[in-house]
């Protein structure tokens, strides 16, 4: 069956200057950059010249200048390609939120058929800010679809973040591990989240560990649940609205942080909720801190702490109830109808969240490459 043609937006990188992208340049004589738009057709008759970015915003492009956006387009002028999907250029955020969702969605299958630029490069962070800004919500959701990309990735560095050569080892390799020296820390990090399930980025968000600019986007992030997510955002305070996804998400996985892509400390215990309770469940191991999750008195979930001496590699395992979907709805007061059209949507949920199909597909290929200010 031939695929069915969509119509995008796409910035025309022969046509930008990308020196005029960069911090600093962008309103320095009182302009504007430039940001010539071509609408193309996906797919595209000649795939090589076509690719899709995922990246860290860290500019606006009409005020603030992007290092990653001028990267990207300075890095694809000399691979030929001629025109690149970004999602502030292809989507209308001016669109309602319902047909916003629809957008988002087609925008997101194209990470799993097209060439993708990554950029996630911040000038000023660490190295070792990579792993918490590769499990933002957004990024994360569109690192798990690359797993789907038979093509290729080229992660685009500016600030020998991303592109710096990891060394590391970890022992018991992942199952999309690439056993091989001299990987980047990209590359490293990418492996490691194809193993986890969004609940990871979830709790990071909570805990503090992890940016969002906008909590409520998770209507677009995980469209499956989008409908109870929205109700739970409009009736909860933050806290309890981002551990209900959690709770949502954690039916089809249980998640488990044991040198972990983010190797944190996990303290959700510790914050403040309206209707969520967590209570010490007793038991005989001395290492162990067991907390029972209720929503409203009714219990949802379980957080279990696995101390290791010094702190090191502590275990955090995060398991919903079976039922606490239905715990949730009734929480939320809306009517069994609603309940009953999400029960029927099983196979469409579990799709959103795991990655079970990408078990026997190849490993995108996937590039590193750092690029210097100023361009040559």
């Amino acid at each position: 069956m031939a695929e069915a043609v969509s119509d995008w937006l796409a910035l025309a990188v022969e046509e930008v200057d990308e020196k005029s992208l960069l911090p600093g340049v962008i309103g320095k004589d009182g302009t504007l950059p430039h940001l010539p738009r071509q609408l193309v057709k996906i797919p595209f008759k000649n795939p090589n010249e076509v690719a899709i970015v995922s990246w860290r915003w860290d500019g606006d492009l009409k005020t603030k200048g992007s290092s990653n956006i001028a990267s990207v387009v300075h890095c694809a002028k000399q691979r030929g390609i001629k025109y690149l999907l970004i999602d502030i250029i292809s989507i209308d955020q001016t669109l309602p939120a319902s047909d916003l969702i629809k957008l988002v969605l087609a925008f997101s299958t194209l990470y799993t058929k097209i060439t993708i630029l990554a950029a996630y490069d911040m000038v000023g962070l660490d190295v070792t800010d990579m792993k918490y800004t590769l499990s933002r919500p957004w990024i994360m959701n569109e690192i798990r679809l690359f797993r789907r990309n038979p093509g290729t990735l080229v992660y685009v560095g500016h600030s020998n973040q991303g592109s710096k050569i990891f060394d590391s080892y970890m022992q018991g390799a992942q199952r999309n591990q690439r056993d091989q020296p001299n990987r980047s820390r990209f590359t490293f990090i990418l492996d490691r989240l194809w193993g986890t399930g969004f609940v990871d980025s979830i709790i990071g968000v909570l805990n503090g560990d992890i940016g969002m600019a906008f909590v409520s986007d998770f209507k677009y992030i995980i469209p499956a649940y989008s409908h109870v997510i929205s109700i739970a955002y409009n009736q909860m305070e933050r806290n309890d609205y981002l551990l209900t996804i959690a709770v949502l998400c954690g039916i089809y996985e249980r998640i488990e942080w044991l040198n972990g892509p983010l190797q944190r400390t996990v303290n959700i215990q510790g914050l403040s909720y309206s209707r969520y309770s967590f209570n010490l469940v007793p038991h005989d191991e001395d290492s162990w801190t067991i907390y029972e999750i209720c929503l409203d008195g009714t219990r949802v979930a379980l957080l279990t702490h696995e101390e290791f001496v010094g702190g090191v590699n502590d275990r955090y395992e995060f398991k919903t109830f079976p039922g606490a979907e239905q715990v949730i709805f009734k929480a939320l007061r809306l009517p069994e109808a609603d309940y009953e059209d999400f029960v029927n949507q099983e196979e469409a949920r579990r799709a959103c969240l795991t990655m079970d199909d990408t078990l026997d597909l190849p490993i995108p290929n996937v590039e590193a490459i750092e690029v210097s200010f100023p361009f040559k």
